[in-house]
């Protein structure tokens, strides 16, 4: 046989389970054991102890600190954190856990389907948390398809809204701009391609698209300026110039008389006249040869330099006077070319009324010099030649530049069809860049929301199709219900209660039709267990090899049911390599131990015990202010006797022996001691009269006992009525621990008056 489980050699962080250590007294497992002890000692923590073996991973309701370690009598061990694993395939454990696990029952139906195996109840659970998550999805697909609805329909109306107002400024005619051409233009031009017009660039774009034929081509400007700067030069130098060689005296004194003198000699030498005819004195040879020298041909050619000067002057100044009249104006050149030419326009009409201004300026200075050529004018009101020659530059190039304008106007004319689209593109581009944000969101809102509806959807088909698969797992049953059925009626002891598969489970039938509402606790622990045998040879498993531990396998069972439950579990594990049975119901724990008591002890002298008994003992130590549980061989007054009256009667001893010193189970001793009188008085006074009933009558049948000191008694049946069965013997009472004393010697002291026999025989017994 293979080797199996001999001590809990370690075990530190479980609970109220009491830390082991190498030097703790070993358990003594053996094939068989029984583990008795109150709800609430530990036996669920021990399951899982076992279970983690089982598993090969710390049970995750243990606590994480929780260290243990399990002697096997080959000399081997496993356990917690390190050697876990090793025994997976050779422990099973049936606990609450177990149930949790491979049992799912539905709520809210008058005929609840229920689920059996661990993978069919994780299915079942899987698939009414995924059916839950179906619905809400459902919920969430209507909330997304409305939001991609109302994503569309501000989307179209976006688009439709915003063709209707591009389409009449592209003239288009008979022909309209709509949404799709509005979509394509979003999509074809980026948002540094598309760009905003200013005011008068989108006017001009329209005012391209509503001509239905080209404008006249335009004559560049021709305006000549090469002359004007030497011009100027050669009439400045003739200003600031004098008539040098002047001999007489009076010239000298009066130059401004130089031209009345020049035209007077001239008229007397013409007319051979000899005497003056302004003063009538003689002109003498002298003074005839004086003025002779003086004005000669010089003069005259200085006189004619001066006049061309002035018409030349004259004639520029002419011709930059009339140029505001024939420069082309800004109407008769392309709508989108008038902003540019009109600004080159004015800077031209600027430019030559400065050089206008400046030549007009030198031409008064040149007519006062012709009047007076002998005189030295002040130039200093004249341009200077850089600023003359700065204005001519500045002339040049606008006349340049607006040339230019015109040219590209000429080519537009000759071009006009492509003009006219080119004019189209840019009014679209502009309204493409002026509505591009409030498009991006519109379509972000609605992709989003289609992408939303999409993700809905993919999780809603992937969903259905889980929970359909989970469906076709469910519906693969485990055991076979017949099996299960016939462990049900062994386990109960009668086969009301049946099984019985459904496409999604199992049924629970009581006499062949369907229950109404969930079955009882002890139903649930009927199939749970069945189920439990049922399955343990699965998965190639021999019962030879396994380690099986059963805990509380009669829960909320009656009597007679749990004397056939406990006989199943017994004749079908017996042959496990090793049986661990944990209760805390003392009917339960009387069925194991009667069968095992003998094999507790050896039955020849040379054969070893196969059964080993053990109580689980929960103490409150001196000073402590929480309860221990250690594991201890059965009281004897457990293991001999079927009531637990003799094993309370014992604590009752031992706490008044105690006296004023320490007792660990004073905590329990208020329950005891009800449970105690309860069954003493059950014997002494027959009926159902309750207990504060049953003192009444027990103090009338004996007279002489003191009724006050049985006041304590009473206090005890008003505070412990709760106190039915051993399971109350955890709790806490709320009596004091004077009130315990005093309770426990009235109790003696009302037995000693009442069977003093039998208190005595109590006694011997509880040595």
């Amino acid at each position: 046989m293979a080797c199996n489980i001999s001590n809990l050699r370690q075990l530190r962080g479980a609970g109220i389970l009491a830390d082991r250590n190498a030097h703790s007294v070993s358990l003594g497992f053996r094939r068989f054991n029984l583990i008795y002890g109150f709800n609430g000692s530990g036996k669920t923590t021990l399951s899982r102890v076992f279970a983690s073996l089982q598993d090969g991973a710390l049970h995750p309701k243990l606590p994480t600190s929780c260290m243990f370690e399990v002697s096997m009598n080959d000399g081997s061990s496993f356990g917690s954190p390190s050697s876990l694993t090793g025994l997976e395939r050779r422990v099973l454990v049936f606990n609450g856990d177990f149930i949790e696990r491979n049992f799912q029952w539905t709520q809210g139906r008058a005929n609840p389907v229920f689920f059996i195996g661990a993978e069919q109840a994780e299915a079942a659970a899987e698939l009414t948390a995924l059916e839950e998550s179906i619905g809400k999805l459902e919920s969430s697909k209507v909330a997304a398809d409305t939001r991609e609805a109302a994503a569309t329909k501000a989307l179209s109306t976006f688009k439709r809204e915003k063709a209707k107002v591009i389409s009449p400024r592209l003239h288009l005619g008979n022909r309209k701009y709509e949404a799709p051409q509005l979509v394509n233009d979003f999509s074809t031009w980026t948002n540094e391609e598309a760009v905003m017009l200013s005011d008068e660039q989108l006017s001009a774009a329209e005012d391209a698209r509503r001509q239905s034929e080209p404008l006249p081509t335009v004559n560049e400007m021709i305006l000549e300026t090469e002359s004007i700067s030497p011009s100027y030069k050669s009439a400045v130098e003739l200003c600031g110039q004098s008539i040098s060689g002047l001999t007489l005296a009076e010239l000298e004194k009066f130059p401004e008389m130089l031209v009345w003198m020049k035209q007077g000699y001239e008229f007397h030498e013409e007319h051979q006249l000899t005497e003056c005819l302004f003063c009538a004195s003689p002109l003498s040879s002298t003074r005839r040869t004086a003025l002779a020298k003086t004005l000669d041909d010089r003069i005259d050619q200085f006189m004619e330099d001066i006049a061309r000067a002035i018409t030349g002057m004259e004639t520029v100044i002419s011709a930059l006077g009339g140029i505001g009249s024939t420069v082309p104006s800004s109407d008769s050149l392309s709508a989108d070319l008038r902003q540019s030419y009109k600004q080159q326009r004015g800077k031209i009409v600027s430019n030559s009324q400065q050089l206008g201004t400046s030549l007009t300026t030198l031409a008064k200075v040149l007519a006062l010099k012709k009047e007076r050529p002998a005189d030295s004018l002040d130039l200093a009101e004249l341009s200077s030649q850089a600023d003359v020659e700065s204005y001519i530059t500045d002339l040049q190039n606008n006349i340049a530049n607006a040339n230019l304008t015109i040219a590209k106007h000429n080519q537009l004319v000759a071009d006009f069809a492509n003009h006219k689209e080119r004019a189209g593109e840019l009014i679209r581009r502009h309204f493409i860049a002026e509505g591009r944000s409030d498009y991006d969101e519109h379509t972000k809102e609605f992709t989003d929301a289609q992408a939303e509806v999409e993700r809905i959807k993919g999780e809603h088909g992937t969903a259905r199709q889980k929970a359909e698969e989970l469906r076709a797992k469910i519906r693969t049953h485990g055991p076979a219900a017949a099996a299960i059925n016939k462990l049900i009626a062994s386990y109960l002891g009668h086969n009301e209660l049946t099984i019985r598969p459904v496409d999604q489970g199992y049924e629970l039938d009581r006499h062949g039709h369907v229950i109404e509402g969930l079955p009882s606790e002890g139903e649930k622990t009927a199939i749970a267990i069945a189920y439990f045998l049922s399955a343990i040879e699965s998965e190639g498993r021999k019962l030879r090899d396994l380690i099986v531990v059963v805990d509380d396998p009669v829960s909320s069972l009656d009597t007679k049911a749990l004397n056939f439950a406990c006989g199943l579990v017994r004749s079908r594990l017996s042959g496990a390599s090793q049986l661990f049975v944990l209760t805390h119901n003392q009917q339960c724990m009387n069925e194991f131990r009667k069968a095992w008591k003998n094999r507790a002890k050896p039955l020849k002298d040379d054969e070893e015990p196969t059964a080993t008994l053990l109580f689980i003992d929960v103490a409150l130590p001196s000073g402590q202010t929480k309860r221990f549980a250690s594991f201890v061989e059965m009281s004897k007054l457990l293991r001999e006797y079927d009531s637990e009256y003799h094993f309370l009667f014992h604590h009752v001893l031992k706490f008044a022996e105690a006296g004023d010193d320490h007792y660990d189970y004073s905590y329990m001793i208020p329950n005891v001691l009800r449970r105690v009188l309860d069954i003493f008085l059950a014997f002494k006074c027959p009926g159902n009269s309750g207990l504060p009933g049953k003192l009444d009558q027990i103090c009338n049948d004996y007279p002489d006992l003191d009724r006050d000191r049985l006041s304590a008694l009473e206090r005890l049946s008003q505070v412990e009525s709760h106190s039915d069965n051993l399971d109350d013997l955890i709790s806490f009472s709320s009596m004091t621990l004077e009130e315990s004393k005093e309770a426990t010697a009235a109790l003696l002291a009302m037995m000693e008056k009442v069977d003093g026999l039998h208190l005595a025989g109590l006694r011997r017994l509880c040595r």
